[in-house]
């Protein structure tokens, strides 16, 4: 009896042994046939634009409880119904408008299993999801990169659903950290005015929160989450991020079609302002190292237009840039000794000539003597003539006609020295530009001033408001000179505001930037 005691035992734990071998092995077998690819949508882009949506999916994960989320703030396992769909047909709308498709990430497992807008260590409570979760950001980290070497910079969407608002789109950048880098080059303008993504939004007959220019804070239950904050530009780079918190009304399932394509018309219209119009030729990337990026500052301050996102626009085409707003205070602070290049962009000459101060002003003279580039548009032109007692007196012109200085906006033909077809890489010698009462410059002669070059003449005219006809014509239109160490380049008319000419901006920072810099190739040579 005693040995028959001891051998059942045995029996019994050996069969209780192999019986919990085989549940591990199944486990394991159950662990490793979860496939991320079918809970995760990943679809590789042609535009530098990224969409992602964390809450809709549906799909139950092998081998994963159901989250309790002891600890975590703000806990919630409830899908944003309608997200997913709603991101697969935002791509399917994009691509028809754009005629390329955006990058796309897509999760489809439910959020009560992994919440993938959280950072990993709250995201989910089983190891197994671990490798769901990872594929998932992995996604969008390999998206980001790609999107940022392909065009520079772009954007990121994460779509989300809310319950507070059935009729609304609640905006969300964490109060405009996520956009950073758009703002930086663009102004508030791009994130919360009429061009802005939502005020395309609200164009297309979305009720959009924060209202169009309202500068009140963002929802604090929709400012933003772990994705935008993640991957938007308030931690560096040059992508940004923007999540859309959309109400139930905009989901159903009868309504996602078309709020697919009023969302796409949106983003289109935005991309037209603020996203890249074609990838970098790879050829002529930059170096990585910062230092040897072309340093630019843009005079953003009294005395400039309202709008001047044309040419940041001309100037976000060239990833061989760092680009800069800067201010009469930062100027009178010496920050110029920080850059290559100023541009002082239209508006008026005489209001930036006041509130630069002379103080202001003898510092713009000592950077380009120094060496610095300058580069005149329009009123940054009248600027730096040498004909009023305001000016800088760092281009050796005078203006014709200063008494109808405002004689009328429009189309006019200028005419390229061969000097200049070489500067600006163009074939025609001929261009049609636009014109906003610049400047029609003529040589001053002065002695301490060395000539000017002439770039391009006016061929046409434009004589309005009583300006005398016969004048404009045979004036200077693009002027180059030298001032000490320095180089200066007018622009009487506006290339950033020209469809097609925007690249003279860009050859124009090649032409006067400093000597260590003036080879860098920053855009791809004309053909």
């Amino acid at each position: 009896m005693k040995t028959n005691f001891h051998f059942s035992f045995f029996l019994g734990f050996l069969l209780t042994s192999l019986m919990l071998c085989v549940g591990a092995n199944a486990a394991e077998e159950v662990e490793d046939s979860i496939s991320p690819r079918s809970l995760v949508t990943v679809e590789r882009g042609d535009l530098p634009i990224i969409l992602t949506a964390p809450h809709g999916g549906a799909d139950s994960i092998p081998n994963v409880p159901r989250r309790q989320g002891e600890g975590v703030k703000k806990f919630s396992s409830l899908s944003d119904v309608g997200t997913a769909q709603l991101g697969i047909k935002l791509a399917d709308s994009i691509e028809h408008k754009f005629g390329k498709r955006p990058y796309v990430v897509i999760a489809h497992f439910h959020r009560r299993y992994i919440d993938a807008n959280r950072p990993i260590d709250l995201a989910f409570e089983a190891t197994p999801a671990a490798k769901i979760y990872n594929q998932y950001h992995e996604a969008i980290a390999n998206a980001r990169h790609q999107v940022a070497e392909r065009w520079g910079h772009g954007l990121l969407l994460d779509i989300h659903g809310q319950a507070a608002d059935p009729q609304a789109i609640f905006r969300g950048t964490q109060n405009g950290l996520t956009t950073k880098h758009l703002t930086s080059r663009f102004g508030n303008e791009a994130l919360q005015g009429k061009t802005s993504l939502f005020g395309q939004l609200a164009q297309q007959d979305f009720r959009v929160i924060p209202a169009v220019d309202d500068t009140k804070q963002e929802h604090a239950r929709y400012d933003g989450g772990f994705t935008v904050v993640n991957y938007g530009s308030g931690r560096g780079g040059t992508i940004d991020a923007i999540q859309l918190e959309l109400g139930r009304s905009f989901r159903n399932a009868d309504a996602v079609d078309r709020t697919a394509e009023r969302i796409a018309n949106a983003v289109f219209n935005f991309s037209n302002d603020y996203l890249p119009r074609q990838a970098i030729d790879q050829d002529k990337l930059p170096t990585s190292n910062p230092q040897e990026l072309v340093k630019v500052a843009v005079y953003v301050d009294q005395g400039v237009e309202r709008n001047v996102n044309d040419l940041f626009k001309a100037l976000a085409m060239s990833p061989a840039l760092r680009v800069d707003r800067v201010k009469a205070a930062d100027i009178r602070e010496g920050i110029l000794d920080e850059y290559d290049v100023l541009i002082q962009p239209g508006g008026s000459g005489s209001g930036q000539a006041r509130h630069l101060g002379p103080a202001g002003r003898e510092h713009i003279r000592d950077y380009i003597a120094a060496g610095g580039g300058y580069i005149g548009i329009c009123a940054g032109a009248y600027l730096a003539s040498a004909d009023y007692e305001w000016s800088l007196h760092v281009l050796d012109a005078k203006v014709i006609d200063r008494k109808h200085w405002a004689r009328g906006r429009g189309e006019v033909e200028i005419g390229l020295t061969k000097r200049g077809r070489v500067a600006f890489q163009q074939t025609q010698p001929k261009l049609t530009i636009h014109y906003s009462q610049g400047p029609l410059l003529a040589p001053a002669d002065r002695d301490d001033i060395e000539d000017y070059q002439v770039i391009a003449s006016y061929e046409t005219e434009i004589a309005k408001n009583g300006a005398p006809k016969g004048v404009m014509q045979g004036t200077t239109a693009i002027a180059q000179g030298k001032f000490g160490e320095g180089q200066v380049l007018c622009f009487s008319p506006h290339p950033e505001k020209t469809q097609g000419l925007e690249s003279l901006v860009l050859h124009a920072v090649q032409q006067v930037c400093k000597p260590k810099k003036a080879n860098r190739q920053l855009i791809k040579p004309a053909h």
